[in-house]
């Protein structure tokens, strides 16, 4: 699996952040020495020799000791040339990518009927099937459920495109699990847009591939991705019928205190509808937790860091990570720092460092393999502990993963129209 530029897009990192450099609204001074040194290591960089996976975690590392926030880490990895501009060019080049397309042509489904409900109970779609259908990504590697292959569905989270999200990443599942097959969902507007249309995709998208492969699938999600499964779960109940495993890597399923940190630039005044409705205590966050939402509808299992720079709080009681079991599904939450205490795989994770950590995989894996959510009880914890990265992955991923940030960031700026406020909720959930 491989990007290529066949998907057409009409921005790259590099050029949003010149223009917010030079955009009096936006007040931040790395914003020109990033775009300028973005745009000299995409255009005439050269890879230097390869890091080691310790070299490049203790490069991250010093970057994240003087970071005070989600941007500064964004902003020195462009700076510091931490990573190697062949990636750099991949992730500045993201909106070119065929992997992110919204324009996939999928076949409709034949048989039972999932459109405009697949059952009565469902909430109704506002969006065409037809664009639904589009965002799906089916690899031509695919297997549609032949095999012995379980389909596996990627749910991005805010402000960057499923393809590249997992390209570094969980794109390479099958690695470690080799029945995984995974497709993903790109959702218009990287996830910035209103989390109820988002997850109306997510719907879509579980009974699609469910219907077209004639089974069961898993899904894992990141991030916001969490909140458009869960809110999928709860308003479409059919799907509830057809997802054997969810697996949330940094969810905030009740929100986050530091939201208003991912819009500095925006003067904190006017930001996107998805990053005010995932506030600590918005109408949105409300809605999904009553009435049951709190808790799993489906097996799930959550891994989650103390270190996460973009949800908060992440451990204890409180941690925006949790799900309660009222429907004895299954449910087991994974706090990285307890599981691991005071070895290497339970240090310094931020949000997107979860992605390749290696309880994270191990927990993936499985509860891919097992009835019911990841259990560390069946994982050799003593040995997992002591990596820095999945063994399935390299340094290369590590740093690819990280400068997913970047994508963020310039996402975020180039998002229209911003929002004031967060978006009414849908009737269907009043």
């Amino acid at each position: 699996m491989g990007p290529n530029s066949d998907y057409v897009g009409n921005r790259d990192i590099a050029s949003v952040l010149a223009r917010a450099a030079n955009d009096p609204a936006i007040n931040d001074s790395w914003l020109p020495e990033a775009a300028s040194a973005l745009s000299k290591e995409v255009a005439g960089g050269i890879s230097g020799k390869d890091k080691s996976v310790e070299d490049a975690w203790n490069a991250v590392q010093d970057i994240i000791g003087k970071s005070a926030n989600v941007f500064d880490v964004a902003a020195n990895l462009a700076i510091s040339g931490v990573i190697p501009s062949d990636i750099l060019r991949l992730l500045n080049g993201y909106a070119n990518q065929r992997l992110n397309a919204l324009d996939n042509e999928n076949p409709s489904v034949t048989g039972d009927a999932i459109y405009p409900r697949k059952m009565a109970i469902d909430a109704p779609y506002s969006i065409d099937e037809v664009k639904l259908r589009a965002v799906i990504y089916i690899p031509e590697s695919f297997k549609h459920g032949k095999d012995g292959k379980k389909p596996v569905i990627l749910v991005p989270g805010t402000g960057v495109p499923a393809g590249t999200s997992y390209y570094f990443n969980f794109g390479k599942l099958a690695d470690a699990v080799p029945e995984a097959d995974v497709v993903w969902v790109n959702i218009p507007g990287a996830s910035l847009a209103d989390v109820q249309i988002s997850s109306e995709y997510i719907a879509y998208a579980i009974n699609y591939i469910s219907a077209v492969t004639e089974s069961n699938v898993s899904v894992i999600s990141w991030s916001q991705g969490g909140l458009n499964t869960q809110w999928s779960l709860k308003y479409w109940p059919s799907t509830r019928h057809v997802v054997d495993d969810f697996i949330a890597i940094s969810p905030d399923f009740r929100g986050t205190l530091v939201a208003d940190a991912v819009c500095p630039l925006l003067s904190g005044v006017f930001c996107t509808p998805s990053l005010f409705q995932q506030r600590w205590g918005t109408e949105f966050i409300s809605t999904l937790r009553e009435d049951g939402g709190s808790s799993a509808y489906v097996p799930t299992t959550t891994v989650y860091s103390s270190f996460d720079e973009i949800v908060q709080p992440m451990s204890g009681a409180n941690a925006s990570a949790l799900l309660d079991d009222a429907q004895v599904v299954g449910v087991s939450n994974n706090h990285l720092q307890t599981i691991c205490a005071l070895q290497p795989a339970g240090g310094v994770y931020l949000h997107e460092g979860m992605l390749y950590n290696p309880l994270t995989w191990a927990l993936t894996a499985d509860a891919l393999r097992h009835e019911g959510p990841g259990d560390t009880r069946r994982i050799d914890t003593e040995k997992v502990c002591e990596a820095l990265i999945a063994p399935q992955l390299g340094a290369d991923d590590l740093l690819g993963s990280e400068g997913l940030l970047l994508i963020a960031v310039a996402e975020i700026l180039a998002y229209s129209p911003k929002a004031f406020k967060e978006p009414v909720i849908a009737r269907y959930a009043l």
